[in-house]
């Protein structure tokens, strides 16, 4: 059975801010390195018109994961993440999906940026299909998803202060 989650950060800038960032592949690769350098990287990055998609590869450390997570997968992961962003008039609709590479776990959201200064809001679900375990790891994950959440915000915002 799956976890849903709704989350939102904000940004001290609009809708076309965060857009001009989105669309500019350093911006994904200085995002990597603020939230996840030694285990992190873009692994591809595409700007057609008004839709981006980033795939990314992100990792967490052994001693960052808990116990009941590397009880049933020992060591570091890795996730895969595909981001794709569509800008719609005033707003940038998204969908995002990862994975945990050797396991059985997913993440499927939709992502709505609007607002003056932008709101992003996530809407989404984790599902483990490891039973007696897999709801006590889809919270892990999600913990871990809102700790990463929060993060890239802080680091949108630095980038977009030094641009």
């Amino acid at each position: 059975m799956a976890s849903n989650f709704e989350y939102s950060v904000s940004y001290p800038f609009g809708v076309a801010a965060v857009w001009q960032l989105f669309t500019s592949e350093q911006y994904w690769r200085d995002l990597i390195e603020r939230t996840n350098a030694e285990l992190g990287a873009v692994d591809s990055f595409t700007h057609d018109g008004n839709k981006v998609t980033v795939t990314t590869t992100q990792g967490v450390a052994p001693e960052e994961l808990p116990s009941v997570v590397t009880a049933v997968h020992p060591g570091g992961v890795k996730i895969p993440r595909t981001i794709d962003f569509v800008l719609a008039g005033d707003q940038i609709i998204g969908q995002m999906a990862a994975s945990v590479e050797g396991a059985p776990a997913k993440i499927h959201g939709d992502v709505m940026i609007g607002g003056e200064p932008a709101t992003a809001t996530y809407d989404g679900n984790c599902e483990v299909t490891i039973p007696f375990v897999g709801g006590k790891i889809e919270r892990a994950i999600l913990d871990q998803l809102i700790h990463l959440l929060d993060a890239e915000r802080d680091a949108t915002i630095e980038i977009a202060q030094r641009a």
